[in-house]
């Protein structure tokens, strides 16, 4: 059965700003149909839907009338019904929502083969509080999930390995967790004093004493998962070691493939790779009187990055990002075929999360990607601009899936290589 989802995005000074069109590609990553998108600058967050109170009444009244007229037609041979389109109401006047990206909607259009609330998500393109979730989905009668869920989703849908699977649990239970503190602890601290020290104490205690058995018992699998990942890196510390690195769907995998050979799963979509994966790569090459002078060495995947991920999302993911601090040289793969903007955002992300797991030191080369995407002419200003803004940083064009294009990647990876490893 066909799943089916209507993106919800409010703005506010104070929130961060997701790319609509971002949330789509995920939406779409994890097998959603999209039907539209709702947005709305506010100059409060309604502590209730998220939604400003006449948005949400709006909204309500809209999927009403749409699955009442649904089960009217549901089994007739009727001619396609009518779309439906979420009339306009005015945002927050004393906002700039020239600041945003296309406020309110355009409209929401309905395909005739939905005919079930259980067939529809709303998808927020921010974080909501396991109230508002609980809330929303009650009164409207639809799956409500925000950004989080949709990246849990798709990891979900991408896990192969055991340990990616005890990270996806582990990152749910982070998030359970802490929703259980928070709301139990919103309900209860005026009643029952700080800390839950009160009669509450029984409604919430044995939920989070089973969580706090099963976080052990994953915790120690995954010990023994990265001890055995160390063994391996271990009988291969005298090789060099490089990272491939960037922002989902900017190519890592289809770069593996292309100079090791491997079988990766690769798609236009975010996070086909959840658990690290390292190939050795051979560089064939013979001098003049036939002898061997090529390189080896391990390239090593890992998971896409993207703009503001959840702290619980990372540290459950920690293991992947793990084996990059063990590169010699990274390589920072970036979608070329995006907007300039759009490339320093994700840079600027790329970066960031570097950092955060104490990597951003580390040797690097930025591949712009894609490039047979791209005229000639845009090319040009592209690597024009980006030189300009990153003039420290050395850039590559290519085209992930064409070896040939790849060529003066190998013969970066060899010259760092020869004059920087030593073992």
């Amino acid at each position: 059965m066909k799943k089916y989802a209507v993106i919800i995005q409010v703005f506010h000074p104070h929130l961060h700003h997701y790319s609509i069109t971002e949330m789509e590609g995920l939406a779409e990553s994890a097998g959603y149909v999209i039907c539209g998108h709702v947005t709305q600058t506010v100059g409060q967050i309604n502590p209730t839907y998220f939604l400003g109170k006449g948005k949400f009444q709006a909204l309500q009244a809209f999927l009403d009338k749409f699955f009442k007229d649904s089960q009217k037609t549901k089994g007739k041979d009727t001619p396609e019904r009518d779309n439906f389109i979420l009339p306009y109401s005015e945002s927050d006047s004393s906002l700039d929502s020239g600041l945003y990206e296309d406020d309110d909607t355009s409209g929401i259009v309905f395909p005739s083969e939905l005919v079930n609330r259980s067939q529809l998500t709303l998808i927020f393109n921010n974080r909501l509080s396991y109230s508002q979730i609980s809330i929303l989905a009650k009164q409207l009668d639809v799956l409500v999930k925000d950004r989080d869920d949709i990246i849990l989703e798709i990891f979900e849908l991408n896990s192969r390995t055991r340990e990616s699977k005890l990270q996806i649990e582990l990152a749910r239970m982070a998030l359970q967790t802490n929703i259980i503190k928070k709301e139990f602890g919103a309900h209860m601290s005026e009643k029952q004093g700080r800390d839950f020290m009160g009669k509450g104490l029984r409604g919430w205690e044995p939920q989070l004493r089973a969580f706090r058995q099963r976080k052990k018992k994953i915790q120690r699998e995954l010990e023994n998962i990265s001890h055995q990942r160390a063994l391996r890196r271990k009988r291969r510390q005298k090789m060099f070691n490089v990272g491939v690195v960037g922002y989902t769907n900017a190519g890592k995998s289809t770069l593996m493939n292309t100079l090791a050979r491997t079988s990766l799963e690769t798609a236009d979509h975010e996070f086909t790779t959840i658990s690290p994966v390292s190939r050795k790569v051979t560089f064939p090459e013979f001098d003049s009187m036939g002898q061997w002078i090529g390189d080896e060495v391990i390239l090593t995947d890992s998971v896409g990055f993207i703009m503001d991920m959840s702290p619980m999302l990372i540290d459950a993911f920690l293991s992947t990002l793990e084996e990059l601090q063990f590169s010699d040289l990274l390589l920072i793969l970036v979608d070329g075929a995006d907007e300039l903007s759009l490339i320093e955002i994700k840079i600027s992300t790329t970066l960031s999360i570097l950092q955060r797991i104490h990597i951003d030191e580390l040797p690097r080369l930025f591949l712009l990607n894609k490039i047979d995407l791209l005229t000639q002419d845009e090319l040009s200003k592209r690597l024009k601009a980006l030189s300009q803004i990153y003039p420290r940083e050395k850039w590559l064009p290519v085209s992930a899936n064409d070896k040939s294009s790849l060529q003066n990647v190998i013969k970066a990876i060899r010259t760092y290589k020869e004059k920087h490893f030593h073992r």
